[in-house]
């Protein structure tokens, strides 16, 4: 998967493999020339004309593929199925089931595979599965070639009485392992097209009349003047939790298989109560979460600062898919109006990308010398994983809407970042991610941008550290101007760090950092960011400057050594 190898850059792109609609009847019509042995009264969780649109994956490396299911009624599972492209996928295949905790529960080798299509290998014996317990099933791919379709499991699917589980129901689904064993590791909820094939038991089932537990700990936490960003604890149920419902005012916003939810388009200086219920898969109501109140910041101050609607790419722009290397090597590469599904590696310098929609990252290397690119009119969208959206030397970024990653952009040195809007960074449901909007540290200047971080605290340890972080921890924080930013508040402790953080190894070394006319939004705390607004800022260091720097009323802000 060499997309998501530890050492690789995302180089593929990855298209929408359709389920077809749920609780469809299980008899399915096999396609022409496709090796279909389901018997009556089986059931599998995809149609037979589901297809990845790009069949397989030029990744030749030996891996497990897999997928997290559950199901509502009792019965055995039967075989395991699994998508085939082509015959570079070459065969035989070895199927298994596995419980959660990576116990085999049985295998099987194919015997005979067609070229192209879903492929049924059955287990030598059925296996009786519980109602509400996670189970996976998984293939070997020994010459790699599989199939994919990235943010597959963003949502659960469901079809008859199986249920492929949606990533953070019960850990992250769509799994793999390089090399082959019980697969735990994810990719932005990737499906990989693998399928359980159940028999369900022909007596009439129990139904199911208990509800969930109460969603628990309902935290609401104020974004900015039109948002709100909700977050509760894991409701329990005696065969699974399939959504929660948010409630504004009492009445039902939206449905969500997480547990997190972002209330957008709020008006400023208004408050808003919430409360969330749990729903399983009988239709069972939990009781009422506790209620939460929470008050939108006051509008954004005069002066225009940067937006969804005043960045990113034009509007009236057609985009084209962009068909070129995912690392670009030629100097003075222009990419314009292109929608780009893969992380841009700039290998060159004086690469123009501009009017474009990117599905990645940008990014110089840290440690690179004599590449550059401007980065201009565009959106960047990092996706929900750990990554930098754009960073992170020797490149000016103008008019840019980021969002996604842990880490909007990085500054590591010399570059510009002006007009544009950065926010709306990941989730961590591992809850070990500290996130951030802008960190820089040498010959920055940001200019006139919006920057926030907005990413919802999940427990024991993830959420925002500041919008703009500087730390000294591998190099002095030195030469950096901040001016005439909007920063609306922040879920984290500061909306800023000055680059004088004690007790790293170059907390001594900084110096010519300048603060200067900045706006800060007073945020839920009231102070911008839960602590304060500024920390680490330290007036005695050579060369810095804090001026002018006002609170949204226009009251003087004052540093914060």
């Amino acid at each position: 998967m060499r997309f998501r190898g530890l050492a690789a850059v995302l180089s593929l792109i990855l298209s929408a493999c359709s389920s077809g609609p749920a609780d469809e009847p299980a008899s399915q019509e096999p396609l022409a020339g496709e090796h279909q042995s389901l018997e009556p009264g089986e059931v599998s969780l995809f149609l037979d004309s589901a297809r990845p649109t790009i069949a397989m994956d030029s990744d030749t490396a030996a891996v497990e593929l897999g997928m997290k299911f559950r199901v509502t009624a009792p019965g055995t599972v039967r075989g395991v199925r699994f998508f085939k492209g082509g015959a570079q996928n070459v065969g035989p295949h070895r199927v298994s089931l596995w419980s959660r905790t990576g116990t085999k529960l049985a295998e099987a080798m194919s015997t005979s595979e067609t070229t192209t299509g879903w492929q049924t290998v059955r287990l030598a014996s059925p296996v009786t599965v519980t109602v509400g317990t996670t189970y996976v099933v998984s293939y070997h791919a020994p010459a790699g070639r599989y199939g994919a379709t990235v943010g597959g499991f963003n949502a659960g699917k469901s079809r008859g009485p199986i249920q492929g589980l949606a990533s953070g129901v019960d850990g992250v689904n769509g799994v793999y392992r390089y090399g082959g064993g019980f697969p735990t590791q994810g990719y932005q909820n990737t499906d990989y097209a693998v399928d359980v094939v159940f028999l369900p038991d022909t007596t009439e089932p129990t139904p199911d009349t208990q509800a969930p537990t109460a969603p628990s700990g309902l935290v609401a936490s104020v974004v900015s003047s039109s948002a709100i960003n909700l977050s509760w604890g894991a409701s329990t149920d005696n065969v699974s939790v399939v959504a929660y419902d948010v409630f504004r005012g009492g009445v039902q916003l939206a449905s969500t298989s997480s547990r997190t939810y972002s209330d957008t388009g709020l008006t400023a200086a208004t408050a808003y109560s919430y409360l969330v219920k749990a729903r399983d898969a009988a239709g069972n109501v939990s009781a009422n979460s506790n209620t939460v109140t929470a008050t939108t910041q006051s509008s954004p101050p005069s002066g225009g600062f940067p937006n969804a609607s005043t960045t990113g790419v034009p509007a009236g722009t057609q985009l084209t898919p962009y068909t070129g290397p995912c690392t670009i090597t030629v100097a003075n590469t222009v990419i314009d109006a292109k929608t780009v599904n893969c992380d841009l590696n700039i290998r060159a310098a004086g690469v123009i990308i501009r009017n474009s929609k990117i599905n990645g990252s940008v990014a110089t290397d840290e440690n690179s010398t004599g590449f550059s690119f401007t980065l201009t009119d565009s959106h960047v969208d990092a996706g929900d994983r750990y990554a930098t959206g754009v960073g992170a030397v020797n490149f000016t970024a103008i008019r840019v809407h980021v969002e996604g990653g842990n880490r909007s952009m990085h500054c590591w040195h010399d570059c510009e970042i002006r007009d544009s809007y950065v926010h709306g960074q990941m989730t961590d449901e591992t809850g070990m991610a500290h996130e951030s909007g802008i960190r820089m540290g040498r010959n920055v200047t940001l200019r006139h941008n919006t920057i926030i971080c907005d990413a919802p605290n999940i427990p024991p340890d993830a959420g925002c550290s500041a919008a703009l972080t500087g730390y000294g921890d591998f190099g002095p924080v030195e030469n950096n101007l901040v001016e005439n930013n909007y920063f609306p508040g922040t879920t984290g402790g500061f909306c800023a760090y000055g680059g004088s953080s004690r007790g790293k190894p170059y907390s001594d070394a900084t110096n010519n950092i300048r603060f200067i006319g900045n706006v800060f939004g007073r945020g839920e705390s009231g102070r911008c960011g839960w602590y304060g607004a500024i920390t680490s800022f330290d007036t005695s260091e050579p060369g810095n400057v804090w001026s002018n720097n006002t609170w949204e009323d226009g009251t003087v802000l004052p540093p914060s050594n």
